[in-house]
């Protein structure tokens, strides 16, 4: 009974002893952060909010740099206007007061003033470049439609043209002049063109045809032709591209100069805070000191919790570790006693929940046949008894020809449906105790044959292949067939030869076949041999 009451009062000291250790270190500590903390309020009320307006202008300029880009490629006027306005209003945040990082910052206000009347120039140009690229193709479809009536009108009027095999030639060229984007390359359309229009000439034309043909040219050729307008379309182009540049790298250099702000404010507030850190330096190493001797303490007191109780907790989970039925028996009579009992109850219906994750983690949720994950186990073991006993070992990949297409008609309740019922075709297929088949991923699945060679790999391909097919499930959508087909690659190893063979290595040969199979047409079978 003494000796219990001589630990009790030692255990009470030292637990007074850690509170007041605590205590002090606390105080000590209070006193540093109400130092830090003025030293935050400063931050926080002088350099964050600097640094926040920074930020934000920096994220307008980055914000205006995109939409003059999205102006210069605009390819319509309603999108133009759109993003004008956006530009506009983005211009206005920026010169408001409460962006700005101070009222007398006159150069970032100067930088905004020419930015603004540049980006009225650039928008400018790109209307007038919109309203050219317009013109161009409404004069080229009256133009089409106009010569497409001809052709397909029975005026004898025209009877010469209408029978000339040289007129479509030279429309097709023409339809060419809008899809120019360099310059030479349009002088040598030209030059094709007027060649194509001096032999159209030179056929025997009616008086109607040759008058039409002469229309064509001046509309084409002439002055301010289809030609010569698709030339004028080039040149507010490149000078649209080039104003919107020169915008860029004009807000590029407002974010720089914001940037440079924004560097000066973060170095201060960086000395700053660097004198407060030498300070908490130095209550740190005290607060260290502190805490040995309070550690040392709250060592003495771990020892004895560690002869009482963590030991009894070691020898309690080695035995839960280990399975063991001497949990059942485990000396004592408190709480650690009954925790040793309900750890054995609970071991049985871990194992069983055990054995039913294990079940699911290899199955596909879907199509209910073996995953990825239990094939490539299934695949390793596989492969060792090839090598152990010298057999051939064919893979067969297989993939449900435009799946994409079937899902995206039939709506993707009936593309699960359609995966499970090609897994069960599949998996009847596959019929020996030593073959398995597995879902690959998405809409490919995989069969590993043992001791399969060429012959035999050939023949249960093709059986594959026809038992989908005459699955008859609609596929209106496939460029195949009107029903689901499959594009199977298979490879097979002779592990007689080359005991070398890797996963990895049958698997590209397969997917390889698979490819020629989806290339040479789909619904087919390409096979290949490994040596």
């Amino acid at each position: 009974m003494q000796h219990k009451k001589k630990t009790l009062y030692l255990f009470i000291f030292a637990q007074c002893s850690v509170m007041v250790f605590f205590l002090l270190i606390l105080i000590l500590s209070l006193l540093r952060l109400i130092n830090v903390k003025e030293v935050l309020e400063d931050i926080s009320s002088n350099s964050i909010p600097t640094l926040s307006k920074a930020t934000e202008i920096t994220r307008e300029v980055q914000h205006l740099i995109s939409l003059s880009a999205r102006l210069t490629s605009s390819e319509s006027q309603s999108a133009r206007r759109i993003i004008k306005t956006q530009l506009d209003e983005t211009i206005q945040r920026l010169t408001s007061s409460d962006s700005k990082l101070e009222q007398s910052d006159k150069y970032l206000a100067t930088q905004l003033n020419v930015l603004t009347l540049e980006i009225q120039e650039l928008n400018e140009l790109v209307r007038q470049r919109i309203d050219v690229e317009k013109e161009v193709r409404v004069e080229r479809e009256v133009l089409f439609a106009y010569l497409n009536d001809i052709l397909e009108s029975r005026n004898k009027h025209y009877d010469g043209l209408q029978s000339s095999k040289k007129l479509v030639p030279l429309v097709l060229q023409i339809a060419q002049i809008n899809q120019q984007f360099q310059l030479h390359e349009l002088r040598k359309l030209e030059d094709s063109i007027e060649k194509g229009i001096a032999a159209l000439r030179a056929s025997p034309l009616d008086k109607g045809s040759s008058e039409l043909v002469n229309a064509l040219e001046e509309g084409v050729l002439g002055q301010w032709g289809m030609i010569d307008k698709q030339a004028n379309v080039m040149r507010i182009r490149g000078r649209s591209r080039g104003r919107g540049s020169f915008v860029e790298h004009l807000a590029e250099e407002v974010a720089s100069n914001i940037e440079f702000r924004a560097s000066s404010v973060t170095k201060a507030t960086s000395t700053y805070a660097l004198d407060t850190n030498i300070a908490v330096s130095k209550q740190i190493t005290l607060s260290v000191a502190l805490s040995l001797i309070v550690l040392t303490i709250c060592c003495a007191i771990i020892f004895y919790i560690y002869k009482r109780i963590i030991l009894r907790l070691i020898a309690l989970t080695n035995l839960v570790e280990e399975n063991s039925d001497e949990v059942t028996r485990f000396e004592g009579n408190d709480e650690i006693s009954r925790l040793a009992k309900t750890f054995a109850l609970y071991f049985e219906r871990v194992k069983s929940q055990e054995e039913q994750l294990i079940r699911l983690s290899l199955s596909d949720p879907l199509t209910q046949i073996p995953n990825r994950r239990a094939f490539e186990m299934e695949m390793e073991k596989v492969m060792a008894m090839s090598k152990r006993h010298n057999w051939p070992l064919t893979m067969i990949l297989l993939d449900v020809d435009s799946f994409k297409l079937y899902n995206d008609n039939y709506g993707h309740t009936k593309g699960d449906e359609c995966l499970k019922a090609v897994a069960k075709e599949l998996n009847d297929v596959v019929a020996r105790n030593t073959d398995f088949c597995a879902r690959y991923g998405g809409e490919e699945f995989v069969a590993i044959l043992p001791d399969t060679d060429e012959k035999g790999a050939r023949i249960k391909a093709e059986e594959i292949r026809k038992a989908i097919e005459e699955l008859k499930i609609d596929h209106s959508k496939s460029p195949v067939s009107s029903v689901i087909t499959a594009s199977l690659g298979i490879a097979t190893v002779d592990f007689s030869n080359h005991q070398d063979w890797t996963l990895t290595a049958i698997l590209n040969a397969a997917d390889k076949a698979l490819y020629d199979a989806k290339s040479s047409g789909r619904n087919r079978c390409v096979y290949t041999s490994l040596p």
